[in-house]
């Protein structure tokens, strides 16, 4: 009799570490770049924390993309729009649409640029997992090694 599946945290680190760690670098490189334009924005050029956010994700972006898709997930060759830029940018744009809402809502109770500043990391971590779910299955469907094969 087969046993159920049980949450086994080994075969998943095995399956999804190192992309995950090199993900987790790539994120921190564009949260540097976000957080550098948000307070550039905010404390240098005095603009409301909306317009610097919405400028801190166009900045972003388009590193995160190219990382993400060359070094995490190692794709080569053509850029595909429709299958590729597309998708990443409309994450990219949830994210912003989050994130907005959150500094926005953060903005109006505090003028303190730091709080800000920790409103829009936080509202970028709710995203995190669920974005590199998507990356792993959907956009660049990372090939699943097989669990089960004996060595031969």
């Amino acid at each position: 009799m087969d046993e159920p599946r049980r949450f086994d945290v080994v075969r998943l680190w095995q399956q999804y570490g190192a992309r995950l760690l090199r993900y987790g670098g790539v994120t921190i490189v564009s949260t540097i770049i976000g957080l550098t334009v948000l307070s550039f924005g905010i404390f240098v050029l005095e603009w409301p924390a909306l317009t610097a956010n919405v400028l801190s994700v166009f900045i972003s972006t388009p590193p995160s993309y190219l990382l993400n898709r060359r070094w995490v997930w190692g794709k080569n060759g053509d850029h595909s729009v429709a299958g590729e830029v597309r998708p990443f940018w409309i994450m990219a744009l949830l994210g912003l649409v989050v994130s907005t809402v959150i500094v926005s809502t953060v903005d109006r109770y505090t003028d303190v640029g730091i709080i800000i500043l920790f409103a829009q990391m936080a509202s970028f971590g709710l995203l995190w997992l669920l974005k590199f779910a998507f990356l792993e299955k959907v956009l660049w469907k990372a090939e699943e090694p097989a669990h089960d094969a004996q060595p031969v």
